[in-house]
């Protein structure tokens, strides 16, 4: 340890290093939450209607949330008035549900405009990954010029996800907004960690044929992006590649073009 930072915990896998300014605020909190870094502010026309902070717990909070006290610094979304949101609270019920099914730390907890949770060191997927560009066609020049061992490396962390999504499904959770950039990935230690519960829902709330939507919605990043991936690696074994080989024709309008670059992948390697 230096002398111009703290390691502190901030879930029960993770810590990360406090610079020294910030750490008489851990221990002697403010009466309010002290902000350490703004991640995100969302407005419209000058009125504000989002933030996102990184954040250490005021004395306010710490009497209101246990898990405040556990874990001073972490993560607060607020909404400001205009913003036309969910109940917090509901995102606090589905990530704690997330938490029992897959592992990831629970909610610290929720107020009437904010929700709260540990904090996850890392980056978003989708910072890793090349791909993302439009037209679709054009994610393939990118994934031929993409190291093997960059490629090898997306893969595990999208099967890692994968295995996740498949869990919260088969325990009747669905994100709803498993975007890419939901999707954290954090280096020490390496995990996959999804993120903002805020639309998700319950498969008893919905019909079947409104489950397997939601449930389709939840898949189709993450298997274009396995397709992208084969299209450098050639097929891969495993739930992940048969089922994105499988509903590749729900993943792009020219689904056959993406078949051929991931035959000519594996016939290159050959």
């Amino acid at each position: 340890m230096d002398d111009e930072s703290e390691l502190t915990v901030v879930s029960p896998k993770h810590s990360v290093r406090l610079a020294s300014e910030y750490l008489p605020f851990l221990k002697t909190p403010p009466s309010r939450d002290f902000v350490v870094r703004t991640i995100t502010q969302r407005e419209h026309e000058g009125t504000p209607l989002m933030s996102a902070d990184i954040v250490i717990a005021g004395r306010e909070t710490r009497e209101q949330l246990e898990l405040a006290r556990t874990y001073p610094l972490h993560f607060r979304k607020t909404y400001f008035p205009g913003r036309m949101h969910g109940d917090p609270q509901h995102e606090v019920t589905m990530q704690k549900r997330a938490s029992e099914l897959i592992g990831i730390a629970p909610p610290i907890g929720a107020g009437p405009t904010t929700f709260r949770s540990c904090l996850v060191p890392g980056a978003p997927y989708s910072r890793l990954s090349p791909f993302g560009v439009e037209p679709d066609e054009a994610n393939l020049p990118r994934a031929h010029k993409l190291p093997m061992a960059s490629a090898i490396g997306l893969w595990s962390l999208l099967e890692r996800a994968f295995t996740q999504l498949m869990k919260l499904h088969a325990g009747g959770l669905a994100h709803g907004d498993l975007e890419l950039h939901n999707i954290i990935v954090s280096q020490s230690p390496i995990d996959t960690v999804p993120i903002d519960f805020e639309v998700a829902v319950d498969r008893e709330q919905l019909s079947a044929e409104a489950w397997a939507k939601i449930v389709t919605k939840d898949l189709i990043p993450m298997l274009r992006e396995a397709v992208f991936l084969q299209s450098r690696l050639g097929p891969q074994h495993g739930p992940l590649g048969e089922t994105s080989a499988a509903r590749i024709g729900e993943c792009f309008k020219d689904a056959d073009r993406f078949r051929r670059e991931i035959d000519l992948s594996a016939n290159q390697q050959a």
